[in-house]
């Protein structure tokens, strides 16, 4: 299968998704007759975007040239998609959005690990690739994220290049990864969301098809959560944690995207200064070994 086609087979089976999760009475379509499945029908998206329902069937087969930004619009707006979905819908049909290289050199690994070093202690900090994969990470991560990072090195930095931890993996196989989120629930489904928001318009990439294959093997937990297709980037926020070593942590997070690579970004924990979720992070930093 050609990249092409592996994009508008997604783009099809993304549009078919949403269509199924829209009731008529979101669409501001009188659905009181008899309907044998939930959701819309193809005729009632292709009225409402404007195009032909022969045209409308071919895009959800994945059969034909990508659509063009007018369609992409009409058709966000017939099924109701928010900023994330359009600007999936959009990247799945523009390959010319993604040609950034994949291959991660030394080179890009030394600049992950500078940046890193630039970071004041406390804060907790990682660099990740497109797929989670943690490319470098200080030691106030490594204290933070328990049974994590440091599974296959010995120091705070970067493990072996075929042997990097992965952050949707961790979530879905480490047991530690429920008992140190509380709220794991949404700590799953914002995982599986931001790794379809930031590589499920590449379903042909290899690193996303081997890591979605392996993970939904070993985890029901993720299957069911990559084919709701809920895409949805992480920017900011705050997690709590449930710490073994100082009990409850509430920390803000940021994920900076690093320019010049592919879908590399940069995340950052911190509390506010002179805070107790600031002074429990600081006995961690200050107790792990760098």
């Amino acid at each position: 299968m050609t990249a092409p086609n592996a994009r508008l087979r997604e783009l099809g089976t993304f549009l078919r998704g949403r269509r199924g999760r829209l009731e008529p009475v979101e669409a501001g379509i009188d659905g009181s007759g008899p309907r044998r499945t939930s959701g819309l029908r193809r005729e009632e998206v292709a009225d409402a975007a404007g195009v032909s329902l022969g045209y409308y069937v071919r895009l959800e087969q994945g059969r034909g040239g990508p659509p063009s930004a007018g369609v992409l619009n009409a058709l966000a707006r017939a099924l109701r998609l928010d900023d994330d979905e359009q600007a999936h819908l959009h990247a799945l049909a523009d390959p010319s959005r993604n040609r950034r290289p994949t291959t991660v050199s030394a080179e890009h690994l030394q600049q992950a690990q500078d940046v890193l070093d630039l970071l004041a202690p406390p804060s907790a900090a990682y660099v990740i690739d497109r797929v989670g994969d943690v490319l470098a990470w200080n030691a106030a991560a490594a204290a933070l994220f328990v049974g994590h990072f440091l599974a296959d090195s010995g120091a705070a930095g970067h493990g072996p290049d075929n042997v990097r931890p992965n952050n949707v993996r961790y979530a879905f196989v480490n047991p530690a990864a429920k008992q140190l989120f509380p709220h794991w629930g949404e700590i799953a489904d914002d995982a599986v969301a931001h790794l379809r928001a930031t590589v499920g318009y590449r379903p042909d990439d290899p690193a996303l098809r081997a890591l979605v294959a392996d993970l939904s093997a070993e985890s029901p937990d993720f299957a069911q959560r990559w084919e709701r297709r809920n895409v949805r980037p992480c920017h900011s926020g705050r997690k709590v944690f449930e710490h073994p070593s100082v009990g409850r942590l509430e920390l803000d997070y940021r994920v900076l995207d690093i320019p010049a690579t592919c879908h590399h970004r940069l995340v950052v924990y911190s509390a506010t200064k002179g805070s107790v979720d600031f002074c429990a992070l600081s006995r961690l930093s200050d107790a792990w070994p760098t």
